[in-house]
This record gives C-alpha cells, sequence and structure tokens, in this order.
C-alpha cells in the first residue's frame, strides 16, 4: 500500500479541485449512478415484483426475497476476489453490469415463479458483484484529499439514483399495471455502466505498479 501510494503521488498528484473536475472522476460518477439504479431498484420493488409474479403470502414473499441477496453476497464475494487476483478492474465491472441487465430482462418477460426468481437473483449478482471492483478504479489513480473528496463526490452523485430509481419505477408500474417497463429501465441503465465503463482506462497504472514490485 505503501509502494501504491508513492507511486501515485510521483505520476498522478492531483489536487482536491483537479480531481473534482477531472472529466474521469464525473464518468465514475456517472456509472455508479447506474449500478445504484439496479441496486435501489431491487431493493425497493424486490417484495413486489415477489409478490406479483408468484401471488404467495407476505411471510413466503419475504422468505423468498432473501435468495437474490444471498446470491448478490456471492456474487460480490466472488468477483472482488477474482478481480484483485487478475488485477484487472474494468472487465470485473462491466460484465457483472451487463449480467444484471440480461438478469432484469428476463425477470421482464419470465413470470413463472421459479424463473423469475431465479432471473433476479442473476440480476443481483451481476449487480452486486461490479461494487466492489468499481470502487477499485478511482483509487487507482488518485490518493490523498483527491481521493477523499472523489469519492465522496461520487458517492454523493450515484445515491441521487436511490431518489430517482424507486421514483420512476413507481411511476412506470402505475402507467403500466406492470413492472416490465420498470425492468426494463434498469437494465438499460446497467448496459449503459457497462459501457461506460469500458471507456476508463486505467490499467497501465496497475502495469506500471506490477513492474515496480517485481
Amino acid at each position: 500500500m505503501q509502494l501504491e501510494s508513492e507511486h501515485k503521488q510521483r505520476h498522478n498528484s492531483y489536487t482536491l479541485f483537479q480531481a473534482l473536475v477531472n472529466p474521469k472522476v464525473w464518468l465514475l460518477s456517472l456509472i455508479y449512478f447506474t449500478l445504484v439504479i439496479g441496486v435501489y431498484g431491487i431493493s425497493f420493488w424486490l417484495p413486489q415484483i415477489i409478490k406479483g409474479f408468484s401471488g404467495l403470502s407476505d411471510l413466503w414473499v419475504g422468505f423468498l426475497s432473501v435468495i437474490p441477496y444471498l446470491v448478490g453476497a456471492i456474487g460480490m464475494v466472488f468477483v472482488g476476489s477474482h478481480s484483485d487476483q487478475t488485477r484487472e478492474r474494468r472487465a470485473h465491472v462491466a460484465i457483472p453490469a451487463f449480467i444484471g441487465a440480461f438478469g432484469l430482462v428476463l425477470s421482464a418477460y419470465f413470470h413463472e415463479p421459479m424463473t423469475a426468481l431465479a432471473s433476479l437473483s442473476l440480476a443481483a449478482l451481476g449487480i452486486w458483484g461490479a461494487l466492489g471492483p468499481f470502487w477499485a478504479l478511482p483509487t487507482a489513480f488518485l490518493s490523498g484529499t483527491a481521493a477523499a473528496g472523489s469519492l465522496a463526490l461520487i458517492n454523493s452523485v450515484g445515491n441521487l439514483a436511490g431518489f430517482v430509481a424507486p421514483y420512476l419505477i413507481g411511476l412506470i408500474k402505475d402507467a403500466t399495471n406492470s413492472f416490465t417497463g420498470g425492468l426494463l429501465v434498469m437494465a438499460a441503465a446497467l448496459l449503459l455502466g457497462g459501457i461506460l465503463t469500458l471507456v476508463v482506462h486505467h490499467d497501465s497504472f496497475l502495469e506500471e505498479l506490477d513492474t515496480i514490485r517485481s
């Protein structure tokens, strides 16, 4: 960690102001916004989505709602560990985001209870799996107060989706009397986030650091 910090200070030394106006930081803020749309969309509406396709009692809906979160937790550990082992970040954000989008699309059109639950679990695996490697992106080129301020900015902008996603999905549900449109909107956001992640270039720093360590 000391070696990493010294390298960033020598090659990527940003002031707090420079970091806050850096286009890459704002791009990361937008990416995080798209990921949080998926997080909050599922967090707020998962019980009602399961209730809608299953027709089960509230007690059983509560039990079934645990399953996607368990799968998401497994995804976080597996994807984060694999990202650290391979020292690669972008694909470990983009691919899970695409998987999350695919799971949401499946859940929008497959309403058989077990299939829909499996689709939502796949979506959770992708959404939560992308979060760990994402937070390694800004700290790959920022340090000190620049990193602290940028992380706060990214987190603040991204968490605006905590209001936007549930509200938007609720509006779509009221207008269509279905969660299909809302699930597709979340899928589109994750797809956009995955594509934007592939635009962020930071791996050259990791390669340089590996060279120094060797």
